[in-house]
């Protein structure tokens, strides 16, 4: 399997409109997709406390009915949350109405939680161009950076080498989920000391 964990350059071509990272002298923007989980979200947030670190928290729908009060501690301790569709669809299996509606259904959710500041990840990273052109009012967020924590024969010490090389500007993702937390208990310390050293900020994305 050939794993970029660096954004290759034809995934930006597809998505024009999408941004893969923000501009900036001294912050990386960490990203956290599929929670919130009960074992994983919570130890998530205890290390981000360590390093005084901010990050965006793109979660599944029915994951935030599942776990409230999680989802209260996220918007408590002044993380951000954003949308990755109410059900993980994946973009390129459904009907744009479909996929439209999901995300809209997410948003209705978590207006009981937070504003909403409408950033969308699509889950994947898959979707139709057409889908994330119909997202009006929404900005479409992919990522430099991938951890692949969720990939069970991930060599971790690969993983955080080629991590360590994010620039400032940077937007990395993780998995605050059961499947990639085995990995992400060992990777992200590792980044959030590395980056801190380096004299990096940890920033939500908005």
């Amino acid at each position: 399997m050939i794993r970029f964990y660096k954004t290759p350059w034809f995934t930006r071509v597809l998505y024009p409109s999408c941004i893969f990272t923000i501009p900036s002298h001294n912050k990386i923007y960490l990203t956290f997709d599929d929670g919130p989980d009960p074992e994983a979200t919570p130890w998530v947030l205890d290390e981000l406390d360590k390093f005084n670190a901010k990050a965006t928290f793109f979660c599944i729908g029915k994951n935030v009915e599942l776990n409230p009060e999680i989802t209260k501690k996220i918007v408590r301790k002044q993380h951000l949350i954003a949308n990755h569709t109410f059900n993980h669809l994946k973009g390129w299996d459904s009907t744009d109405e479909v996929y439209i509606r999901d995300i809209e259904k997410y948003e209705k959710l978590i207006s009981q939680f937070t504003s909403s500041k409408r950033l969308f990840r699509p889950p994947y990273g898959r979707a139709k161009r057409s889908q994330i052109r119909k997202l009006t009012g929404f900005k479409s967020i992919m990522w430099s950076h991938l951890s692949w924590d969720f990939d069970p024969s991930l060599n971790t010490r690969l993983a955080v080498t080629k991590l360590k090389k994010a620039k400032a500007g940077s937007i990395i993702v993780f998995h605050d989920s059961q499947k990639a937390f085995k990995n992400l208990k060992i990777i992200l310390p590792e980044i959030l000391n590395h980056f801190q050293h380096k004299g990096m900020k940890f920033d939500t994305l908005a």
